[in-house]
């Protein structure tokens, strides 16, 4: 039986989702499993984490005795990581945190162990257009950057000097421009949840409290937020957009105490408590019939996330159900939107955004539903796990 490490640093958010349905397939394709990572760290929700606990096939591996929770793992204590699971195979489930450590063979023989699979989430760089100072800025800093450096490692250290056998990418618009990379389609929870079928009926009790808010609130557009409370993610945002346009806030996840929203957001949220307007779980919501009820009880979705080039696994749930959306124009998520004609775009700008949002609350339901149905056919769970399975499975 070939032995398999699952290196992921951190388990929070959607990165337990991915670290759970590797381990799955690995299973199916007669792998051990070995998971590393921080075990220690408090995280918001851990459903999936938990559920591959409780396999006791399952070696966990505690990676917060390392420098950074093992981000900077030496190549010497990773070597030895992986001499301990006598890895066949290994999987960096966020290969963005590890870069010093692929660069770490370039002036030595010694290689990682067995084959190598790279999985980024981030190549931001890709979409940051520097000015021409910015460049001379860039070209001052990098010598005693350049180990850790994500353009230099993505765009010629990572092919001139093979530093993972595989390297994979969840931006489809990176992989297009870059002959060394393969494209992996995203997952998003509705997978995970295929494979757990672990239904809480006790949670439906939230479809009968939503189906009487929206009868109270008849004719009003609700703005949807799904997962928890993140500023990055627009939270706040649309928050006040429920404000300027009369309109509703459904928010079905966990809030975060953590996070430092403006201090009169609460006021906001009073106001709309007050005029009921207002919905929220503050509770993870697991029930894969509940989730679906809340995505459905909105004919449109607005994300309008800060900052971010990636890709999002609440933007897949809302266009597996058929759901248009409206989305920065930058990064992955504005190019797919974009290329596939999944919605609107706008500029991250305030004002932009309520122009666009005005826009696309005119457009008839179907306008986009064709388009959305075609691109769900490349990326589903049927295809992600061909892709991922050859890519576990080759043989360099």
């Amino acid at each position: 039986m070939p032995n398999s490490l699952i290196l992921s640093n951190s388990f929070d958010g959607h990165r337990q989702v991915h670290v759970y349905i590797y381990a799955h397939i690995l299973n199916e394709l007669g792998f051990k499993i070995f998971v590393a990572g921080n075990l220690k760290e408090e995280i918001v929700n851990s459903t999936y984490l938990n559920k591959l606990r409780e396999d006791n096939s399952i070696t966990f591996i505690d990676t917060s005795i390392y420098v950074k929770d093992g981000s900077n793992i030496s190549k010497r204590e990773f070597i030895d990581l992986q001499d301990t699971c006598n890895a066949d195979l290994t999987i960096f489930a966020e290969a963005d945190n590890h870069i010093q450590l692929f660069n770490s063979q370039i002036f030595n023989k010694i290689k990682l162990r067995g084959r190598t699979i790279g999985i980024f989430f981030r190549p931001f760089y890709f979409y940051e257009k520097l000015n021409f100072l910015n460049k001379l800025r860039y070209i001052k800093r990098l010598p005693s950057v350049w180990k850790a450096d994500d353009y230099l490692f993505h765009e010629y250290l990572l092919k001139r000097f093979r530093l993972l056998d595989c390297a994979m990418y969840l931006d489809e618009y990176f992989v297009s421009r870059h002959s060394n990379s393969q494209f992996l389609p995203d997952v998003f929870q509705s997978y995970a949840d295929i494979l757990i079928k672990d239904e809480n009926k006790d949670q439906r009790i939230w479809i009968e409290k939503l189906n009487r808010f929206k009868e109270n609130n008849k004719d009003r557009f609700i703005f949807f937020y799904f997962g928890t409370a993140a500023k990055r993610r627009g939270y706040d945002r649309l928050i006040k957009m429920a404000i300027e346009y009369d309109a509703c806030f459904v928010h079905c996840g966990l809030y975060n105490e953590k996070e430092n929203f403006d201090i009169y957001l609460s006021e906001l949220k009073t106001f709309l408590q007050v005029s009921g307007r207002l919905f929220e779980t503050n509770e993870y919501i697991s029930d894969p019939l509940c989730i679906e009820y809340f995505f459905k009880s909105v004919d449109r979705l607005i994300l309008p996330y800060r900052n971010f080039y990636g890709s999002s696994g609440v933007m897949l749930q809302a266009l597996n159900y058929g759901i248009p959306v409206l989305v920065p124009d930058v990064g992955i998520m504005g190019y797919l939107v974009k290329e596939y004609k999944l919605g609107l775009t706008y500029n991250d700008d305030p004002n932009t955004l309520f122009e666009k949002f005005k826009e696309f609350k005119k457009l008839p339901i179907d306008f986009f539903k064709s388009s959305i149905m075609e691109y769900m056919k490349l990326n589903n769970p049927k295809r992600f796990k061909q892709v991922i399975t050859n890519a576990f499975t080759a043989n360099d």
